[in-house]
């Protein structure tokens, strides 16, 4: 696997580094090494998030954890090698099928599997994040005369589970104390871009403005709490026209959510009361990827974090308020020819990561 030092050059627009000058940076050295990482990187008041765009799905339910049985699936190979050499403490997977068997399997037969020859990493705590991408919105939208086919589903997805997002953690996840916004209907955002686009209607008036949702996932670490936002938003598509102004809601409503604006209402029905003064990272795919400046810088600006880590639209964004003591990528090999992932299947992203300091 190759390995890139973030810092020494820029990713992407917004990836460009301003960090005080005595900040330590280091990229892992091999599978799960991080003996040449500074020692403070890993103390009690530190925490490494990471982040990837795993595409690992299957096109029915139960599919995934088919494929993942035996650990000999390619594609869960390379993830698993960039996440045994990261070992970061929160890792967030998007486009990954978030059903509970697919799951265990890629975590027992790839991640703590003594059979294989990547470094063990014990994620003993999970969290399956399934959203409105999947759920069937009761309407023809692919106007094929026919209700109820993957296309008429929100986000086009075959199940509610598929694609969305997993979060693995060495910290324990209180699922009770989680708070998702996948619900939040398009019409109901303040100061919403629905009315600039030629949606009217039932579908204007049911659609979901989060492609799939953002999950507000509170960890206690160092005594303190700490909430990693996991989220994926819809990727751009040039033949939607309504998908620019939708994705723009879609950030509008991540910073709308942080900031407890009284508009946003979390699928348990409360008004979202925002983090506070408490600290947070943005985790997760936000497909910024062909945005234009005046869509992405403003965003960033919100978060007083121009210096964002991000590749190919994964973004990790710390609370303003933390210290950055170090981020990096780790880009995925090719695999043998023998075990080369077929041409069809999405290949994984890289995988970033991000030290922050209390």
């Amino acid at each position: 696997m190759r390995k890139i030092l973030v810092g020494t050059a820029s990713l992407s627009l917004g990836a460009l580094l301003v960090l005080p000058a005595t900040a330590a940076f280091a990229v892992p050295t091999g599978p799960g090494d991080r003996a040449e990482a500074p020692t403070q990187l890993f103390s009690d008041s530190s925490l490494r998030v990471a982040t990837i765009q795993a595409n690992l799905t299957a096109d029915a339910s139960g599919g995934l954890e088919a494929k993942l049985m035996g650990g000999t699936n390619p594609q869960a190979a390379q993830i698993a090698d960039s996440i045994s050499e990261a070992d970061a403490d929160v890792v967030v997977l998007t486009n990954m099928d978030a059903e509970q068997g697919a799951v265990d399997a890629f975590k027992d037969q790839y991640l703590n599997n003594e059979a294989d020859d990547r470094t063990d990493i014990d994620y003993q705590y999970s969290y399956l994040a399934v959203g409105s991408k999947g759920l069937q919105s009761g309407a023809d939208l692919n106007a094929d005369g026919v209700i109820g086919s993957a296309e008429d589903a929100w986000g086009q997805g075959a199940f509610e589970e598929q694609g969305s997002v997993v979060v693995l953690s060495k910290y324990p996840v209180d699922e009770e104390k989680i708070t998702a916004v996948s619900k939040l209907k398009w019409q109901d955002v303040e100061n919403d871009q629905l009315h600039h686009t030629d949606l009217s209607g039932v579908l204007a008036a049911s659609i979901p403005v989060m492609n799939t949702g953002l999950w507000d996932i509170p960890l206690e670490v160092g005594g303190q709490q700490v909430h990693v936002v996991a989220t994926q938003t819809e990727p751009e598509d040039a033949n939607q026209g309504y998908s620019q102004a939708r994705h723009g809601d879609e950030l509008k409503v991540i910073s709308d959510y942080l900031a407890g604006k009284d508009y946003v209402h979390t699928d348990q029905g409360r008004q979202a009361e925002g983090v506070g003064d408490e600290k947070f990272v943005v985790a997760g795919a936000l497909d910024l990827r062909d945005a234009t400046e005046n869509r992405l810088e403003p965003f960033l600006k919100g978060f007083a974090r121009e210096d964002a880590l991000n590749d190919a639209g994964s973004y990790l964004i710390p609370d303003a308020s933390w210290q950055v003591t170090g981020q990096g990528r780790i880009e995925q090999s090719d695999p043998p020819l023998e075990e080369a992932v077929p041409s069809t299947v999405e290949a994984p992203g890289s995988l970033i990561w991000t030290d922050i300091e209390f």
